[in-house]
């Protein structure tokens, strides 16, 4: 098992000084700023998107996904890549800092505190803005917007939709109101400014389509389309065609490099921010830490990269922004301090496995209602570890009886908990786990949010009245 760098934040003062110093060496040096030569980097995060419904990940539903599946054929797939959370704004802030959730102290949707990707967090749009980069981000929904801090190193930042939302009714119906829009209002938007750039840029695409089914596609794409009766039936089928629309939408993205002689020449990471429950272990949406909620799919093109490659072992969000940097030739000196490593003697095939600790937690005990079948206690928080690429550790803080242990190479759903049955395994695995510093700085509570802010969470179903909220999965 490969040691986790464990890291203490406290003053950020090494964060500061990393910044002064690259800064300092860029000016100096002139080396590689505003390098006409690198390639075009897009990163795109298909919100709420379990990496087993696509195609290229052995769907068995035909067509879902064709323009992603024709990504990964042309790049790098990895099917063991493990999200830091389940929870959109968590997840994303170790996707663009290389820190896990310890580590970049954005834990919660809404709080006192920690609910704010940290100013002195280094972001990857920080990083290649820096380095000459024309920077532009085109997201969905509420979560991900500036109010959270995912604005930080982006010359522009568009989130232009209603951020007024709508409510949660008492049997937990969901009036999305404005909070998000659909891929094609996002994909028109960064076309339109991709057209216009003249330096290397880094675009990240946001797409919020699969979290729910209040915004829908246009009309026209919805003609002809029928869904089931069953209410999980008809929510499943709706899922499976919000991807299929995203697909399409990211395939325009796609068609737009081409046409601007990009393709060839173009970075792409291509993953979700997590999954969803869609009932298994009677759980519907997402939060918790089963692997239909933390396995997420990851898919890298970059030029001199063998097509149609499938890596098997243990990967996480958090390689990705060390990964990018190498693949656009950055060196130590350009990048932070981050938990996650570069997988690209994986991506170039002189590795099979990096022997990594995948880390994911949970700790937004006030904003999702636990089914008694997963833990006794509706306020406990979850940390989980995946160790030698195949022992899924779940460990519940304050209900430890309830704490899980899975064997994901015979038993992939995780549905037999061999904690009783393997306690050198549950040792060695608690151990790795408290040798990390994950649990939160401060004590997590419930923030007077502003109104605006709480009408907007509420409307893509973040908060509510827990004894009155009842997901889908528990009826």
């Amino acid at each position: 098992m490969a040691e986790q760098p464990t890291m203490s934040f406290a003053g950020d003062g090494r964060l500061v000084l990393w910044g002064l110093c690259s800064l300092l060496l860029a000016a100096c040096s002139g080396e590689g700023v505003n390098d006409p030569t690198r390639p075009v980097v897009v990163l795109v995060t298909l919100d709420t998107t379990r990496a087993d419904h696509l195609g290229c990940y052995g769907y068995e539903k035909p067509g879902i996904s064709p323009r992603i599946d024709a990504l990964a054929g042309e790049g790098v797939l990895f099917t063991g890549s493990i999200s830091q959370a389940a929870v959109t704004p968590v997840s994303h802030a170790s996707i663009f800092t290389g820190l896990n959730p310890y580590n970049h102290g954005l834990r919660v949707m809404h709080s006192v505190s920690q609910n704010t990707l940290n100013e002195e967090r280094v972001t990857i749009a920080e990083v290649l803005r820096d380095v000459g980069y024309d920077t532009g981000a085109f997201v969905s929904a509420f979560p991900v917007t500036r109010y959270f801090g995912f604005n930080q190193g982006f010359e522009t930042f568009n989130e232009d939709f209603d951020h007024s939302g709508g409510q949660v009714t008492a049997t937990g119906a969901v009036n999305t109101g404005a909070a998000q829009r659909n891929a094609g209002a996002t994909t028109d938007l960064a076309i339109e400014w991709m057209g216009s750039r003249e330096r290397p840029f880094f675009l990240w695409l946001h797409y919020f389509d699969p979290h729910d089914d209040k915004v829908m596609p246009p009309e026209e794409e919805l003609e002809g389309v029928t869904f089931r009766s069953g209410h999980r039936e008809r929510l499943k089928d709706i899922y499976d065609f919000e991807i299929t629309y995203m697909d399409r939408e990211l395939g325009r993205i796609f068609d737009k490099l081409e046409d601007m002689g990009l393709w060839d020449n173009c970075v792409i990471v291509v993953t979700s921010d997590h999954g969803e429950g869609l009932g298994d272990h009677d759980w519907w949406t997402h939060g918790v830490l089963y692997q239909e909620q933390v396995r997420v799919p990851l898919i890298v093109k970059a030029p001199e990269l063998p097509g149609g490659r499938r890596v098997n072992s243990i990967v996480r969000s958090i390689d990705i922004l060390p990964t990018v940097g190498e693949l656009v030739g950055l060196t130590d000196s350009d990048l932070p301090i981050m938990d996650g490593v570069s997988l690209t003697p994986l991506l170039r095939g002189e590795a099979d496995d990096l022997g990594l600790t995948a880390y994911s937690d949970s700790v937004n005990q006030m904003v999702y209602n636990f089914s008694p079948q997963l833990v006794d206690n509706k306020d406990d928080m979850l940390f989980a570890l995946v160790i030698d690429g195949r022992w899924k550790y779940i460990h519940h803080l304050r209900e430890r009886q309830n704490s899980e242990l899975y064997d994901l190479v015979s038993d992939p759903a995780e549905l037999v908990n061999l904690a009783a049955e393997e306690p050198e395994v549950m040792a060695r695995a608690n151990e790795a786990l408290r040798k990390l510093r994950f649990m939160p700085v401060k004590q997590l509570e419930q923030a007077n949010v502003p109104p605006d802010v709480l009408r907007a969470l509420e409307s893509l179903g973040y908060t509510g009245n827990e004894s009155e909220v009842e997901s889908p999965g528990q009826e």
